[in-house]
């Protein structure tokens, strides 16, 4: 009889694969490294290969390492929908719902519906994660997320996406500031940024003065922050200045085309979504549903 696998030691594995650490690894599973390695080399004795490279000081994964690390986001998500079945039985919706998003989306956007969560599904565990395009990106392949939250463009045609909220790009200043102060140029996130390229060509191609890039900042959450500091002009998504946040920043005052954006759930194409991100989603369609009712 073949000996099995240890879940344990498979999950000490993938952290370890994840951060290309095993220190990480260890301070993630709250055990030392010492626990970490002997829980690969003991995986290595089951399987029967080498998963990483012993005989370097940097830390390298084998070919054979690489499939059992793919192979293993299956696994681990198995383990979750059977977790899942067990607690369908109930009405109540309980399980963990891990999502992963950008540092502005967490600041401004989930907050409000992080609190409608815990008052609807309070069974349900919610998991953040922060951080860039790519880290958003590799989390949902690795299974290391069950959605991404993030402004939807084509670097995610890959996913499959769900809708959450539509909104537009306006160009900002402190309702302190001179209306002169776009003659400095504006505040970007890139100079290739989302819309960006479109409004320097919307004021060439409409006979007004060309309009400058003051500088790029990397990220919108800065912009705002530089903006509400009198520093510039920014130009972001209006989710930014939501739930009263940033109230000295008013819309500039010219008229502009629509420059829109879709805040999306994303998910691995062809994943059976468990019944905690369908609860998530309802937050959204409610709320749909009610704005709409209101305008009416």
């Amino acid at each position: 009889m073949e000996t099995p696998i240890n879940l344990i030691h498979l999950k000490f594995f993938c952290d370890a694969v994840l951060f290309r650490s095993i220190t990480e690894s260890a301070k993630m599973n709250f055990v030392t490294q010492s626990t970490v390695s002997q829980a690969i080399r003991k995986l290595e004795s089951v399987l029967g290969v080498e998963l990483i490279s012993h005989s370097h000081q940097k830390f390298q994964v084998t070919s054979d390492g690489i499939i059992v690390f793919e192979q293993a986001r299956h696994v681990f998500k198995s383990v979750q929908q059977m977790r899942d079945s067990l607690h369908n039985k109930n009405e109540t919706i309980r399980g963990v719902l891990k999502i992963v998003c950008t540092n502005s989306l967490g600041m401004s956007f989930i907050t409000p519906i992080y609190q409608q969560m815990q008052i609807k599904f309070p069974a349900v565990e919610i998991k953040f994660q922060l951080g860039g395009l790519n880290f958003i990106r590799n989390a949902l392949r690795q299974g290391d997320a069950d959605i991404g939250i993030v402004v939807f463009d084509k670097d995610f045609d890959q996913f499959s996406k769900h809708l959450l909220k539509k909104g537009m790009f306006n160009l900002y200043q402190h309702q302190d500031a001179p209306f002169h102060l776009i003659e400095n140029g504006i505040l970007v996130d890139h100079a290739q940024g989302m819309h960006v390229s479109s409004l320097l060509n919307y004021f060439i191609e409409s006979d007004r003065s060309s309009l400058n890039i003051q500088t790029e900042l990397a990220g919108w959450e800065v912009i705002a922050r530089f903006t509400e500091s009198k520093i510039g002009v920014g130009f972001f998504p209006d989710y930014i200045t939501d739930n009263g946040r940033y109230p000295y920043l008013k819309i500039y005052p010219q008229e502009l085309p629509s420059f829109d954006y879709e805040i999306c759930a994303i998910y691995n194409k062809g994943e059976k979504l468990s019944r905690a991100v369908t609860a998530f989603f309802s937050i959204f369609d409610y709320s749909s549903k009610t704005s709409k009712k209101t305008r009416g």
